[in-house]
């Protein structure tokens, strides 16, 4: 065999890609939390050594963070639906549905990465990211139930964001999307006591 066939079978070296190693690292998070992922697995599930992980990343928290990102334009996209016009309640409830579908939809990624990824987790550094995006979560609903009950806009958001938790730890733990969906009704006559529904 010559050089130039061997280099045609060999071919070249599969390019890294920096996007598709952070959709995996966000399924590793997903599945485990932050603390239990280390950075070797983290590498070798990437498909790189540490150093270059390192190298394209930063770090293992800033990784996170990029994951973070890309579950809220992924999997957690239906929290958008948060910063649109519709009615609150319709919103709000689509919104818990949707969260318990994700949270339900997958047999090893369960709940919710933002609201549990840092659960019990000993880095400051990547709990202050995941608080920071639910108190950002908290600010819309509380702007979406201010725009028609800005009375209730404290209340009815600290309940919504009380919900929307409750979901993801049951999801976490176990419970089936039709018992999460049964519960989601019941939580949904509260909210609506609230915003003055009924």
């Amino acid at each position: 065999m010559t050089d130039t066939e061997k280099v045609k079978r060999s071919g070249r070296p599969r390019a890294f890609d920096p996007e598709a190693g952070v959709a995996a690292a966000t399924r590793l998070f997903w599945e485990k939390g932050y603390d239990a992922v280390g950075v070797a697995e983290l590498a070798q599930t990437i498909g790189i050594n540490p150093p270059s992980l390192y190298a394209a990343y930063g770090s293992k928290r800033e990784l996170f963070a990029r994951a973070v990102a890309h579950y809220a334009g992924t999997q957690g996209r239906f929290f958008a639906r948060l910063d649109a016009d519709g009615p609150a309640y319709e919103t709000l409830i689509s919104v818990l549905e949707d969260a318990a579908r994700a949270g339900t939809g997958d047999a090893t990624a369960r709940g919710c990465l933002v609201l549990d990824g840092t659960r019990n987790c000993t880095d400051s550094g990547a709990r202050a990211l995941t608080a920071e995006v639910r108190a950002g979560l908290r600010e819309k609903a509380h702007a979406l139930i201010a725009r028609d009950r800005p009375e209730v806009a404290d209340s009815a958001a600290d309940y919504f964001m009380f919900v929307l938790t409750a979901i993801s730890g049951s999801a976490i733990d176990g419970v089936p999307l039709d018992r999460l969906m049964q519960d989601i009704a019941l939580a949904g006559q509260g909210l609506g006591a609230m915003l003055g529904r009924g």
